[in-house]
This record gives structure tokens, C-alpha cells and sequence, in this order.
């Protein structure tokens, strides 16, 4: 505090002037009144940090000053110092604490005790005024998290660094079907499933130590709801953490709506390749009887037909494979992405097998699709397999099943 402005109220001029030289080495700016009445205007005037009031006074007595600065809402911070040389018991002491002064001073009392109490009391007073400074800078902030709190359409929380719920809002209320007062100062994990309290403690750790917000699917909650959970720090001013707030989004309808959309993919991929089985299976045997001819012409025909064999199988194998990858992908959308992530050294035919046997097609039936033998297929799913590091073929088709959940 620079140069702190010092209120002293005494009716004897000469006890003034000796007040005033006690300090005089402390550059403090000195306003003097001579009774309780002119110690109020004075106050209203110049708004001091500390008031030296003498208790006994004509016109109005320091203690009724005090009791009349303590009743107002703009002065009753400043505070007291009381000074009296007639009421000194402890019950007078009391009755002046009663009234809100920070202090009693008994006269007669030297230069060194007079400063020793003054710069005290600055000393303090200026610690309260920070600290109450600092409780509206909290209690706004606080105003702001409520706002904002209640502002969000999804159940909302806040919380401790150590997980005790300061704060909800209404939509949270309502999915636990618990009153605030309630929730209020309880642990957040409490309310959480059993099973999943050590997940979501190890995610607040990684808030707090990452400083980073976080977001993740979880089933929250007992119950079938499936929730998106964001959270992000409060910091103070001086950037630490002090609480987390948790925004829970419930996407069940979401999820069960893309369950269904992904399903109807499922079902026209699984329709579609038995047509294309079927049609295969017909030009298989329209080419074997095409075959047939073979013993009955010379050459030449017999070279034109392999070629057109050849190139059907070719241009049909093409075509049904670009419709087929089409059907998949629509179907599971990060399959082909997570799959060449953790493999990409898996060649194009490799992968082609991948997404036949996710399909839940069997060899036979690929061996259909593709114009080859069984057998040929059974080979290459057994190279496939070392090439995953499977022990067996169940291994292989599990692993295929679960890879891109």
C-alpha cells in the first residue's frame, strides 16, 4: 500500500499533533477530525485506509461513530483503531470488537507501540482487501460457470481436481433423478457404473497433466445409454488447474440409427454377392460347356476359346470384385483404414481376401467369385494367416471380425 491515508479523531488538538509526529517518519497522509460527527465526513470526503478513533468526545463519541461506519455499505471495511485512556476493561475491549474495530489502543502509549499496531493493521487490512478482492473475482467467475453451466442443453458438471461435484446443472439433475443438494459435495466417480470409475479417474489425470481437453465414448452411467464425454480445465489466473467441467452427450439415438443404416448396407452387400455367386455359377458352366467344344474343332478354335475363356474370367472377376469393394466399403467404412495401418505391407489380392472373408464368405464361395479352386483359396487364406501372425483359421476370421471395432 503506497502512502496509506490515516483518519485521526481525537478532540484534544495536543494529542493530535502528538499522533501526527509519532508517524511522521512512516509517509503516511494524515486527515484530522475533532469528534465522531466530523470523523464521518471526513471519512466520506477522503475514504481513509485506518482510523485512529478516540472513544470519549463531545458532539458524538467515537464508539457511536464506529457503530454508524460499521452499518454502512461503503465504509464498514475501513478499518479501526480505538483509542481511549478511560474505557479500558475488557468489557469496554469487547464491546468495541463487538462493533467491527480491529483494535484497542489503551494511552498513555509510546511512538513504537502506536506504529507497531498502525502498520499492522494496513499490513492486514491490505491482505483482506486482496483476498476479498480475490472472492469476487472467484465468486464472478463462479457466476460465469453457472451461466454457462446451464446454458448447455446436455447434462453438465464441475468438479474438483480431486472429483467432489461443485456444481450441475438441471439436465444432470434429471438423468440421475437426484436433487442438486444433493449431488452437492458428493464424488462424481459415485455416480458413475463400478466398472469404468478407474477409466474415467486415469482420464482426469491425463487432463490435468496434459492440460489438454479430452473427449471419449463411454456407457457412463448404469443403463444402456451410450455418452460422448468432454472435459476441459477451469484455470486460475495464474494458469492452474482448479476444477474440470464434463459435458456427457448422449448419442444412443445416433448409434442406433448408424447400427441401422451400416445393417441395410450389410444386408445389400450380403444380397448383392449372392446374386453375383449365382450368375457366376451359370457363366462357369455356360464356359465349361463353351470347353466342351474343344476335342471337335482344329486349332484355332480351340486357341479362341481359351482366350475367350481367359478374358471373360478376367473382365468378370474385375467387374464383380469393383462392385463388391464398392458394397464393402459402405458397409465398413474403416475397415480398409485400420487394416493397412497395423499391416501396410498386406498386398492388393491380400486385402481383396481381408474383406471377402469379413464379408463371412467361405471358401467355396470366394472360389466363385474369383474364377478359382477351393483349394487355391484355402492356400492363400493359409498365407494370409502366417502373414498375421494367426494360429488358425477361427483366429482369422475373429480377427477380421473385430479388427476395425
Amino acid at each position: 500500500m503506497i502512502n496509506p491515508k490515516l483518519l485521526l479523531v481525537d478532540d484534544e488538538p495536543l494529542n493530535l499533533k502528538l499522533y501526527d509526529k509519532m508517524l511522521k517518519d512512516f509517509n503516511f497522509q494524515i486527515i484530522t477530525a475533532a469528534n465522531g460527527q466530523e470523523c464521518l465526513e471526513k471519512v466520506n470526503e477522503h475514504f481513509p485506509d485506518l482510523i485512529l478513533l478516540d472513544w470519549n468526545m463531545p458532539v458524538m463519541h467515537g464508539i457511536e461513530a464506529l457503530e454508524i461506519l460499521k452499518k454502512n455499505e461503503s465504509m464498514k471495511d475501513i478499518p479501526v483503531l480505538m483509542i481511549t485512556g478511560v474505557m479500558t476493561s475488557s468489557e469496554d475491549l469487547a464491546y468495541a470488537m463487538a462493533l467491527g474495530a480491529i483494535d484497542f489502543l489503551k494511552k498513555p502509549f509510546d511512538k513504537l507501540e502506536l506504529s507497531a499496531r498502525v502498520r499492522n493493521i494496513l499490513l492486514l487490512a491490505d491482505s483482506l482487501k486482496r483476498l476479498k478482492e480475490q472472492n469476487h473475482r472467484l465468486e464472478d467467475k463462479n457466476t460465469f460457470i453457472t451461466s454457462l453451466i446451464e446454458s448447455i442443453p446436455h447434462p453438465v458438471i464441475y468438479s474438483s481436481l480431486e472429483g467432489i461435484l461443485l456444481m450441475c446443472n438441471k439436465f444432470f439433475e434429471q438423468l440421475l433423478n437426484i436433487d442438486q443438494s444433493e449431488l452437492i459435495g458428493t464424488s462424481v466417480y459415485r455416480h458413475f457404473r463400478s466398472d469404468e470409475v478407474g477409466f474415467h479417474l486415469q482420464k482426469d489425470v491425463e487432463l490435468v497433466q496434459n492440460k489438454e481437453s479430452v473427449s471419449y465414448e463411454k456407457n457412463v452411467f448404469t443403463g444402456e445409454k451410450t455418452f460422448i464425454v468432454s472435459k476441459n480445465l477451469i484455470f486460475d489466473n495464474q494458469y492452474n488447474p482448479i476444477g474440470i467441467i464434463t459435458v456427457f452427450t448422449d448419442v444412443s439415438e445416433l448409434k442406433r440409427a448408424h447400427e441401422d443404416v451400416v445393417n441395410t448396407k450389410k444386408i445389400e452387400l450380403i444380397s448383392s454377392t449372392l446374386k453375383v455367386m449365382h450368375l457366376n455359377e451359370m457363366n462357369n458352366s455356360l464356359i465349361n460347356e463353351l470347353v466342351k467344344v474343344n476335342p471337335h474343332t482344329n486349332k484355332e478354335g480351340q486357341e479362341l476359346i481359351r482366350q475367350i475363356s481367359n478374358k471373360f474370367k478376367m473382365n468378370m472377376t474385375q467387374q464383380i470384385w469393383n462392385d463388391f469393394e464398392t458394397r464393402f466399403e459402405n458397409a465398413f467404412d474403416s475397415f480398409y483404414s485400420v487394416l493397412l495401418e497395423k499391416f501396410p505391407t498386406l498386398t492388393p489380392n491380400e486385402r481383396k481376401l481381408c474383406a471377402l472373408l469379413r464379408s463371412g464368405l467361405t471358401s467355396k464361395d470366394i472360389a466363385i467369385l474369383t474364377f478359382q479352386n477351393p483349394q487355391s483359396v484355402d492356400v492363400a487364406r493359409y498365407r494370409l494367416r502366417k502373414k498375421l501372425k494367426l494360429v488358425n483359421d477361427e483366429n482369422l476370421i475373429d480377427f477380421l471380425l473385430l479388427i476395425d471395432k
